[in-house]
């Protein structure tokens, strides 16, 4: 059987793109434009952000992130809190059950804990079948849930290598080709037939409602991401940092209706 998912060169910079963005803006990074050493390996993706003019060449000297760049970043960003804050939560289910691991999540007191808890067998990840649910593009759920883990580590030698042709393009495409699949939530009882979206949209309204409680558990805490030393390091010529945008909880209950999917998910984060 032929891949349902497959990954080309383009798309391959656009993700290398927006993370190297992240890197530029957030941190920020600056880039000579006489490479060196490892840095040599991201002259194509630097590249293709000055073409498309989310970056500029400074004094001949260094690539800096431009405003069309925060645009696409800050795009990109809104699409990431919806992962972390509302898609996450479908990586451990039980469908046998109709479980959410999420649902115990305030029961363990660190994070080792909790993850020997999600390597549990009888927890299906759900998230592809959400994406393809929702119409949005799965490869894109993977790389943010690698970014999450931190798969794609800059204290690591060799990352710029990998960041456009390693082998985690090769990871992220086995990942979304091997995990359960929207139809393959589907049914037959004794009434008849029932499809994946049928199920897939119960068990939206279920995370949504657990989502929303969990929130409210939460409300107290900071979740506001400092970016240590910015302040003292940016430059004027730079650009403003993209912060991953905070909500209240009545945005999460937009999500009772199975087919909500904001206006920031349509089509890609590049313009």
């Amino acid at each position: 059987m032929s891949a349902l998912y497959t990954l080309d060169d383009t798309q391959k910079m656009q993700f290398a793109g927006i993370y190297l963005l992240e890197y530029m803006i957030n941190h920020p990074k600056r880039f000579a434009v006489l490479l060196q050493d490892e840095e040599e390996d991201l002259e194509p993706i630097l590249e293709w952000l000055l073409v498309r003019e989310y970056v500029e060449i400074k004094d001949d000297a260094n690539y800096l992130a431009i405003d069309k760049g925060r645009t696409a970043l800050t795009r990109f960003m809104a699409r990431y809190a919806d992962f972390l804050n509302v898609y996450d939560i479908y990586c451990a289910v039980d469908l046998g059950r109709g479980e959410f691991a999420f649902d115990s999540y305030f029961d363990f007191p660190d994070r080792s804990s909790w993850k020997n808890f999600l390597a549990a067998e009888r927890w299906e990840d759900l998230r592809i079948a959400v994406a393809d649910f929702k119409g949005i593009d799965p490869i894109e759920i993977v790389f943010m849930s690698y970014l999450s883990e931190e798969r794609f580590g800059r204290d690591q030698i060799g990352w710029q290598f990998d960041l456009l042709l390693g082998s985690v393009w090769d990871e992220i495409l086995e990942i979304c080709n091997n995990a359960v699949q929207l139809q393959q939530l589907g049914y037959e009882d004794a009434e008849g037939v029932v499809s994946g979206e049928i199920v897939m949209g119960d068990i939206v309204c279920q995370a949504t409602s657990l989502l929303i409680r969990l929130k409210q558990q939460e409300a107290d805490r900071s979740k506001t991401i400092h970016h240590q030393g910015a302040a003292s390091e940016r430059q004027a010529e730079m650009v403003a940092p993209v912060d991953l945008p905070e909500h209240d909880i009545d945005y999460y209950k937009h999500y009772n209706d199975p087919d909500y999917r904001p206006s920031h998910w349509e089509g890609r984060w590049h313009l």
